[in-house]
């Protein structure tokens, strides 16, 4: 029996959550799926492992410090593969240290943000080793691609 490659996937509440979940269970098949989310919206997944993260706003920059020890613990104990976000500032932690620790990452701008990428994907746009969009106009032909609609 061969073991699965380990995929870290990460992301804010709300939306972002929605969007990274339906991502992964199309991939639950093939990959070993270890989530985080921000521990006040954490809700128990009874197949999967989930760990709880502190959130991070623009308001409250700050609790970047505690969430990016979370993550690199996170990161350090379960050794992915592949990073797998879809925003915004957990995900970008994680981006971020994953890309330092050498995994390999994967950034889907969140499908609300038709009109530019947004805030969080600026700042991973030329970090993540993957970067898409979810809308053809979005994409500059080389660091975000459009791979057609993922959600």
């Amino acid at each position: 029996m061969s073991r699965k490659a380990r995929l870290f996937a990460i992301s804010s509440p709300g939306g972002h959550w929605i969007q990274l979940t339906r991502l992964c269970a199309g991939l639950e098949q093939r990959y070993d799926i270890v989530y985080a989310m921000p521990d006040r919206h954490f809700q128990s997944r009874q197949s999967q492992k989930v760990y709880a993260v502190t959130d991070v706003s623009a308001d409250d920059k700050w609790r970047l410090i505690p969430c990016a020890l979370q993550v690199l613990w996170i990161l350090l104990k379960e050794r992915p593969q592949a990073i797998l976000s879809t925003g915004a500032a957990p995900g970008v932690v994680a981006i971020l240290l994953g890309r330092l620790l050498g995994i390999r990452t994967i950034w889907v701008d969140s499908i609300a943000n038709v009109q530019k990428i947004s805030r969080s994907g600026e700042l991973v746009r030329h970090r993540a080793d993957v970067f898409l969009t979810q809308w053809e106009h979005l994409s500059d032909g080389g660091q975000v691609q459009y791979q057609g609609s993922v959600l």
